[in-house]
């Protein structure tokens, strides 16, 4: 265990609590700004990879980032690391 991890479980746990304390129409907005940014990193990801590449040719190396997620999450080759909550 490296010296930061009790600060590391101390503000994760505080994240859940503040997610458990929310609306559920404030979690619902919520999982689109979390959506919207996933796409913003992604599309400046591929902006800062292909600099010099037409809007178009951009768009389609988006796109194909799009579907090998899509692939990867529907075969179930990449699932994310799920951390037990602490009682």
């Amino acid at each position: 265990m490296n010296e930061f991890q009790p600060l590391i479980d101390q503000l994760y746990r505080e994240q859940i609590l503040d997610a458990r304390a929310q609306s559920l129409e404030r979690r619902f907005l919520g999982t689109f700004e979390i959506t919207d940014f996933a796409y913003s990193v992604s599309r400046d990801g591929v902006d800062m990879q292909f600099p010099d590449a037409s809007l178009e040719e951009r768009q389609r190396q988006w796109q194909r980032r799009l579907r090998i997620q899509r692939y990867l999450s529907e075969e179930g080759i990449y699932s994310p690391k799920r951390i037990p909550a602490k009682e």
